[in-house]
């Protein structure tokens, strides 16, 4: 019973010390900003114009493999 007072007391002053250290870390940024901008940095889907130049990556190339099956088709086997 002796030490149980002390402890509560430095139990609440750590939880204060705890909390004040936490809302000093919140960045004041002028209000709240929607999920969507802030999420955006750990967002690894691809925007619109990233979607089309992936595309048309993988077509180039997917012709360019096909250019070269057919001209490895005409060329003599080797055994």
């Amino acid at each position: 019973m002796m030490f149980l007072r002390p402890s509560y007391g430095l139990a609440a002053a750590l939880s204060v010390l705890l909390l004040s250290g936490c809302a000093g870390s919140v960045s004041d940024a002028g209000g709240l900003q929607r999920f969507k901008d802030v999420i955006r940095g750990y967002d690894h889907t691809l925007t619109s114009a990233e979607k089309e130049a992936a595309i048309s990556e993988l077509q180039e190339d997917k012709e360019r493999q096909q250019a070269q099956v057919n001209q490895s088709d005409g060329a003599p086997k080797t055994n």
